[in-house]
């Protein structure tokens, strides 16, 4: 595969308040290329406050994986009423179209005490000809639709692969173009340092709210809303609504405290064939602590997970949702940085 880009940016002072951006990207893959613009401005209303905004379009190719590539795996599925392993191949498509997407964000920032930073960020992005790898459970559930409405040589029944006696034994998937992938939510944080017992004290707190996520897999199906799901029947990700993290940190010049604070907030699992189909929220807390011995050599100890929390129980092959949750518990690091 041959590729070829070439970008450009300029910067622009539209008096004392404001800046602009104006960028744009040629990318050419194969000979088929797009040209991608991009635009941004920030304005200093006060010396408090500064509002912004951004626009632009991204592209990409396929990569030679999904156009040529393949990959085997072996998933749990729901088949006939009961769970299975079974054998699939993703199998690339030469046919795949390239990427293509639109962003917008708009947000404002404000500084009303020293120390203090206050921000909030509205955000959406649009996909379109997202590639992605196909679910296997999604193919299996609609050749049992087609199975039910008496339908025969279909898509979709012609992709399983079934032994004598009508056990699952194989499914053939691909990747292939979604139509669309529509996003939206918002991004709040706070930032806030001061000086503390000989040393500098900071805390920073960041919330991100998804308002929407909605899959569309090809131009005459429905869109589907995966906010808050694991969207293993389509081809979105695992997706909570809400995610925070704290951070509290203390250093002066010889030595470090950080601690974090992760939150995840519960979301549905939408597994075919489950008996419960929540996933609690979670809490975990990490902390880092650095000492310097010299100039030049550093020490650190670290604790992800201090409390050792089990990651939330979902109805899933190994218990977890593996996209979202760490199953290691605790985890204990030492470190030792020498700089020359």
């Amino acid at each position: 595969q041959q590729a070829l880009a070439a970008y450009a940016e300029a910067r622009l002072h539209l008096g004392d308040q404001i800046e602009a951006q104006l960028a744009g990207r040629y990318e050419a893959y194969d000979g088929e290329g797009r040209f991608n613009p991009k635009a941004a401005v920030r304005w200093e209303v006060v010396d408090a406050l500064a509002l912004r905004a951004s626009w632009g379009q991204g592209y990409r190719a396929p990569s030679v994986y999904a156009q040529s590539g393949a990959q085997a795996a072996q998933p749990s599925v729901l088949d006939r009423g009961a769970f299975v392993f079974v054998n699939t191949l993703t199998s690339g498509d030469p046919e795949l179209k390239p990427e293509k997407s639109e962003s917008l964000t708009f947000g404002a920032q404000w500084r009303p005490l020293d120390g203090l930073e206050l921000s909030l960020d509205a955000w959406r992005f649009d996909y379109r000809d997202q590639v992605v790898k196909e679910s296997a459970q999604a193919v299996i559930n609609q050749a049992a639709a087609d199975d039910l409405a008496g339908r025969t040589g279909t898509d979709a029944q012609s992709r399983l692969t079934r032994s004598a006696s009508g056990a699952l034994t194989f499914v053939q998937l691909y990747f292939i173009n979604a139509s669309s992938i529509e996003t939206q939510g918002v991004d709040l944080s706070a930032r806030y340092g001061r000086d503390l017992w000989g040393g500098r004290a900071s805390a920073a707190a960041d919330w991100t709210y998804v308002d929407r996520y909605d899959i569309r897999l090809n131009a005459s199906a429905d869109a589907v809303s995966g906010v808050g799901s694991t969207n293993l029947n389509n081809i979105g990700r695992s997706l909570p609504r809400n995610r925070g993290e704290l951070v509290l940190d203390w250093r002066d010049g010889r030595q470090a405290l950080t601690g974090l604070v992760h939150y995840t907030a519960g979301y549905a699992n939408d597994r075919s064939g489950i008996t419960d189909a929540s996933i609690a929220s979670q809490t975990t807390i990490d902390l880092l602590y650095t000492r310097s011995v010299g100039t030049d050599i550093d020490l650190t100890l670290g604790a992800v997970n201090i409390a050792d929390k089990a990651p939330p129980l979902a109805q899933f092959a190994f218990g977890y949702d593996p996209v979202v949750a760490d199953p290691r518990g605790r985890v204990i690091s030492l470190g030792f940085t020498k700089r020359f």
